[in-house]
């Protein structure tokens, strides 16, 4: 075995250009740490990412640049990282950058995800796209990395036997949260979770993230609920247990339209003409979260089921009220951001922090005036107001589908205003929001 020094003047020997590309290979993949900070990790996103869309080469030049690397690491001894330089799936993804490269990122996207090196995703963190990963997430991206290398290495993980990605699963929670040594700091979880909000109050100027700033504070005080703080949602929740029937058209029996309606006070004077699903709007929002966004319930034939998830939120309140506040901004926005999601998040920052009513226009002015700043511009023709206003009623909807709007406060019929219950629900919507992963830029 060669330190890296001996490794490079011998390959200098064999080939001078090649020790040229191999050491500016090591030093990208390395970020300067030398041979002790590869890393299968780092060597994938080197080969499979970096390599093809930053050094303005044709494809050859990337494999010749490959196979330096693999010879620089076989002389250093570092045999386990050899074959994966040159392998045929390296090639294949090298190559189809040469054809696009939106065809290259997405067999990158593939292979990454099929990858035992990348650390998954798991019930308690979402990882952020790597471009996107503040300090202390990438930190503890590539700690979990090395874990999982260290158990494949040392055959704890062995890789495709049944259940090995279940023993990875809890080999990444179990490193998120350890605590441990002499002067122990703050788990990865938790030093993820304050960076990720620190970036949603302070990464961006301008008065939404003004906003963020304040209500911070009260985003990490443990909310105070009533015994079921989400009624209708159990309600839909507990009948789809059940097998809830739908009619042939597929829509919510008239039996369970007038139920909900009395239970909930969605008829007012009319309950008793209000038959069908789509005659009590907020059943019909309650029934599209439940199912589209919280991924809670789906259809069966003529029936509405509970899916793993909705089972979950079913048998557990604190899941319910998880993912059910959560939906009042609605899912992540993927790899751009998204209108909606946007003009929800700052009407909750309004309305909360406003601590009372506020009226349709003045909410509309406001957010107008927020978005249009932020360079918003509405993709339907119509003006940024009209559109804005769309999204308030979207929103007010959705309140009223959860149970969450007092609606006997204020003049206006129009206004916003929460429930205690509501203002809870707006502050976990925010939280999730701001703990999200953040996916822009792929």
């Amino acid at each position: 075995m060669m330190t890296e020094a001996e490794a490079l003047e011998t390959l200098a020997r064999e080939d001078p250009a090649l020790a040229g590309d191999a050491r500016t290979a090591l030093r990208w993949v390395t970020e300067g740490g030398g041979l002790e900070a590869v890393s299968l990790l780092r060597l994938q996103e080197f080969l499979w990412y970096e390599l093809p869309t930053s050094w303005p080469v044709p494809p050859d030049g990337h494999l010749a640049i490959a196979r330096a690397l693999s010879r620089l690491l076989a002389l250093a001894g570092m045999d386990r990282y050899v074959d994966f330089c040159t392998s045929a799936e390296t090639e294949r993804i090298i190559k189809a950058y040469g054809r696009s490269r939106r065809e290259g990122e997405e067999a990158y996207r593939r292979s990454r995800d099929a990858s035992a090196a990348a650390p998954p995703d798991t019930d308690l963190l979402a990882w952020s796209a790597t471009t996107e990963m503040g300090p202390d997430e990438r930190a503890a991206y590539e700690s979990c990395a090395a874990a999982i290398e260290l158990a494949v290495a040392s055959g704890d993980l062995k890789i495709g036997v049944s259940g090995w990605k279940t023993r990875r699963t809890a080999l990444v929670d179990g490193w998120l949260t350890r605590v441990d040594g002499p002067s122990p700091v703050d788990p990865w979880l938790s030093r993820i979770s304050a960076e990720r909000i620190h970036e949603w109050a302070h990464g961006h100027p301008g008065e939404r993230a003004q906003m963020a700033r304040h209500i911070v504070p009260r985003l990490l005080e443990p909310p105070v609920l009533p015994g079921e703080p989400l009624p209708s949602l159990r309600w839909l929740l507990r009948h789809a247990d059940a097998g809830l029937r739908l009619t042939t058209r597929h829509y919510i029996s008239p039996a369970l339209v007038r139920e909900a309606a009395g239970l909930f006070g969605w008829g007012g004077q009319a309950t008793a003409k209000r038959h069908q699903e789509l005659d009590l709007y907020p059943l019909h929002t309650l029934r599209r979260l439940a199912q589209h966004e919280m991924g809670a319930v789906r259809r069966s034939g003529t029936s509405l089921v509970l899916t793993r998830t909705g089972r979950l939120m079913a048998e557990d309140a604190a899941v319910r009220w998880h993912i059910g506040t959560a939906a009042l901004i609605g899912p992540d926005d993927g790899c751009d951001p998204d209108f909606t999601v946007a003009v929800r998040e700052a009407a909750l920052l309004i309305v909360t922090l406003n601590d009372g009513p506020v009226g349709c226009e003045e909410l509309a002015s406001r957010l107008t005036d927020l978005h249009s700043a932020e360079g918003w511009t509405s993709l339907s023709g119509s003006s940024l107001s009209a559109a804005i206003r769309g999204e308030i009623h979207v929103l007010r909807h959705r309140l009223r589908a959860l149970q969450l709007m007092d609606e006997r406060a204020g003049a206006d019929p129009l206004a916003i205003a929460f429930t205690p219950t509501g203002t809870a629900a707006a502050l976990s919507a925010l939280l999730a929001r701001a703990l999200r992963p953040r996916r822009h830029g792929g």
